[in-house]
């Protein structure tokens, strides 16, 4: 795009007229005395700054939160797991008691670790009652019910 034109400067005295060059970036003001000032300024792209950093075909996007371990997920999913299989074979209330197990299991990783992941839903207080609390419904109703 070619910015090399003139134009006359409205309320310039005697129909002042500027020459505006080609630039890559920049501004042009009129000063009072009819000559044109250009204030350039460097501008740097994104691209020129990423230049530096080799290219390793990862998202430049990707969080630098710190891994967690998924050790209580798996570890609560064989515990469901199991207690499935126990219910199948042994009976439902040896299986609805697995559960609760796995329930106090779910509580006492969630007091323990800082962040397990998978079982971080609320506040810390919130999710070690309401895995307590279900383990202890689920047990109670479990041993509790004569025909199961």
């Amino acid at each position: 795009m070619d910015l090399s034109e003139t134009r006359t400067a409205s309320g310039a005295p005697g129909g002042a007229t500027t020459l505006l060059e080609p630039v890559t970036a920049g501004t042009a003001t009129l000063e009072p005395t009819g000559e044109a000032r250009l204030t350039t300024a460097t501008t740097t792209t994104s691209q020129e700054l990423d230049r530096s950093e080799t290219f390793s075909g990862e998202d430049s996007d990707m969080t630098s939160e710190p891994q967690r371990s998924n050790l209580a997920i798996w570890l609560v999913l064989l515990g469901v797991a199991l207690s499935v299989l126990l219910g199948m074979t042994a009976g439902a209330r040896a299986g609805a008691i697995g559960i609760g197990v796995v329930l106090v299991v779910c509580a006492i990783f969630r007091a323990v670790l800082d962040s397990p992941v998978g079982l971080v839903i609320r506040t810390r207080t919130v999710d070690i009652v309401l895995y307590g609390a279900t383990a202890v419904l689920i047990g109670v109703l479990a041993v509790a019910t004569p025909s199961i």
